[in-house]
């Protein structure tokens, strides 16, 4: 019985995940960074929603080709942190679209001005998502 309740739950992810695959044909891939790369002021964030949907806790995310909607919020780092004060919750999710191209994987994370004004902080523009680095799987 245990074993039929496990099998149940996986086909319901599936069932979840498949649909927006086989529609699109072909598939890229999201991956947050690994590590914040301090030199270049580029940290890591949390992917919240892609293409309007929550997705399954993952080192890497399956997007079909073609344009994406991500929501991400940035991870907090104690490097910059004592720089970045007076900061509301809100305005550490960003959302942003991109172009995801089949075979591909992009790898993202939050470009920060740890610098950045009190105008900047308050407003949020102390920080906006990149795409780090990009490469072709296969």
């Amino acid at each position: 019985m245990h074993q039929k309740k496990r099998l149940a739950a996986f086909l319901l992810l599936i069932v979840m995940i498949l649909p927006d695959v086989l529609a699109a044909g072909d598939v890229g891939w999201i991956r947050n960074m690994p590590n914040a790369v301090v030199k270049d002021q580029v940290y890591r964030l949390n992917i919240q929603r892609i293409n309007g949907k929550n997705p399954m806790p993952s080192h890497r995310y399956t997007v079909a080709a073609g344009e994406a909607t991500i929501r991400v919020s940035l991870i907090l780092e104690a490097l910059w942190t004592p720089k970045l004060r007076g900061i509301q919750n809100d305005i550490w999710m960003k959302q942003f679209k991109m172009n995801v191209e089949a075979g591909t994987t992009y790898i993202i994370g939050g470009k920060v001005n740890p610098d950045a004004s009190r105008e900047e902080q308050q407003s949020g523009n102390f920080w906006h998502p990149v795409i780090y680095k990009k490469y072709k799987d296969g």
